[in-house]
């Protein structure tokens, strides 16, 4: 027992040394770890340790929005596409306008005489607006429909079948608001607008020339335009004669429109025709009248039926094809208004 003392008497001044240690704030062996570094770096102001000294947090990135993605293209479309259908559509609704309204007046069965020069732009100040920015409309989305069909069809094909589609409508949609206005304002009382329904309805005589009507004449024009345009322009240059481009885009427009409307022209006679047949509420061939107006339209025409009423309507044709092949309405395919959605 008396061997044991000496050990227990230095042990006991160990831990009198680690109490003491401990007492007076002296670490005596280096702490590690998270709740170490809290601990040094969170100490009062005492210490006078700044905050500063924690770690950065990681910064956010920011996801543009759909309209900060979409905003690019939307300009771009504005100012470089906006202007070319404006254009068309504005000059195409004038010419319209002023080719349709002698037809209204004569098919009015003398309800609306001939119109006084005042009247006459009274109505041109008030309906041209319309017509024309229902133009526009209609080649707005008509070059949705040929770009965005460009990727599976031909780009004829696809022309000639935005063309049908789309101006089959539009077209309806203009001459029914042509013929209530010029009412509204001759007579003045509104003739009854068309409900939807009466407008399907209406879209149904001749429905099948009608759409073969709009596609070859001002589709096949576009598309036969530029065509036309290449020829000849190789041709004058082999024969060393320069023409600046706008005029030679209008003029082969011309050209490739007159030629169209009149390939066309049976299929537009056969149409009026059908709007006739189903007019007076001919029972035959009902509600499309497409081989009773065939057959009606050879009857009463005979060979007639391929070139009558040609000149006017192809003023109108020619005309609207020349213009839009000078201004170019598809110019930038690569701006499509659906697909800024996917941007």
């Amino acid at each position: 027992s008396f061997s044991l003392k000496p050990k227990i008497a230095r042990s006991l001044a160990v831990l009198t040394q680690e109490e003491s240690g401990l007492t007076h704030g002296v670490v005596t062996k280096p702490q590690t770890g998270p709740i170490a570094w809290m601990a040094a770096n969170t100490s009062s102001e005492a210490n006078g340790l700044a905050l500063d000294r924690l770690p950065a947090s990681t910064p956010m990135i920011s996801t543009p929005t759909v309209a900060a993605r979409m905003l690019p293209g939307a300009l771009a479309w504005t100012s470089e596409v906006a202007p070319r259908l404006g254009i068309a559509g504005g000059v195409i609704g004038i010419i319209l306008v002023n080719s349709t309204m002698p037809q209204v007046v004569k098919t009015s069965n003398g309800r609306m005489p001939k119109l006084s020069p005042a009247m006459w732009g009274r109505m041109c100040l008030w309906i041209t607006p319309k017509a024309g920015g229902l133009k526009f409309a209609q080649y707005g989305v008509m070059r949705e429909m040929k770009l965005t069909l460009d990727k599976v069809l031909p780009p004829g094909a696809s022309t000639m079948l935005a063309f049908g589609v789309i101006g089959t409508f539009f077209q309806s949609v203009i001459y029914n608001t042509l013929i209530a206005d010029m009412y509204k304002i001759h007579m003045g009382v509104e003739k009854p607008r068309m409900s939807w329904q009466q407008l399907a309805k209406g879209l149904q005589p001749g429905f099948v020339w009608c759409f073969g009507r709009e596609c070859f004449s001002m589709g096949g024009g576009l598309w036969l335009g530029p065509i036309v345009k290449k020829r000849v322009q190789d041709d004058l240059e082999a024969r060393g004669i320069t023409i600046p481009d706008y005029p030679l885009r209008f003029s082969t427009g011309f050209a490739s429109g007159a030629c169209t409307a009149f390939a066309t022209q049976w299929l537009h006679n056969t149409t009026l025709v059908a709007g006739r047949m189903a007019a007076v509420g001919e029972t035959h061939g009902a509600p499309y009248y497409t081989m009773a107006s065939l057959r009606g339209c050879h009857s009463e025409m005979g060979k007639r039926m391929f070139w009558a009423n040609y000149p006017q309507r192809m003023c109108l044709i020619a005309g609207a094809v020349g213009l839009m092949n000078m201004v170019d309405i598809f110019h930038r395919p690569d701006l499509i208004a659906m697909r800024m959605f996917d941007r």
